[in-house]
Formats: C-alpha cells, structure tokens, sequence
C-alpha cells in the first residue's frame, strides 16, 4: 500500500469516529507530532506554547494577588479534616 491510499484510509476512518474522546486523543497526537506540545496539563491534556505562557501569567497574578494555598494550609486542613 502506497503513502496516498494510507492517508485515504485514515481520512475514511477518521471520518468515521463518532466518539469525541477519541477525536481529543487523535488531536493529541497530532500535536505531539507536530512538536507543538511544550507541556501537559495535570489531566494529560498537551498545551502548546501559547498557552503555557498563558497558564504561567495566571499562576504569576493569583500569587501577586495572594490567591493561592500554600503546603502549610493544606496541612492544616488535612489535620482539621
């Protein structure tokens, strides 16, 4: 089988998915493969690096703004659980 009557068979097949949980993951992979991907969500989801940058400036306001939880904070509310 040649290159192109791959690429036609996977356009069938993909085509053809109708679960949005596999269509995330081909995307995924697609991302991967087109070395777009700096970094991974904690869920696994790949951010490319836009939006890491983007993430990064979030984290950078809440903590000026004080709104985070630091490990000792958590401590006490696993204590006081």
């Amino acid at each position: 089988m040649n290159i192109a009557a791959k690429k036609i068979e996977l356009v069938d097949w993909l085509l053809h998915i109708n679960d949005e949980s596999k269509l995330k993951k081909i995307i995924a992979l697609k991302s991967v493969l087109d070395n777009d991907v700096v970094a991974h969500t904690i869920s696994g989801y790949p951010i490319d690096k836009q939006e890491y940058i983007a993430m990064v400036k979030q984290a950078d306001e809440r903590i000026s703004s004080g709104k985070f939880t630091t490990i000792e904070d958590l401590e006490k509310e696993i204590e006081n659980w």
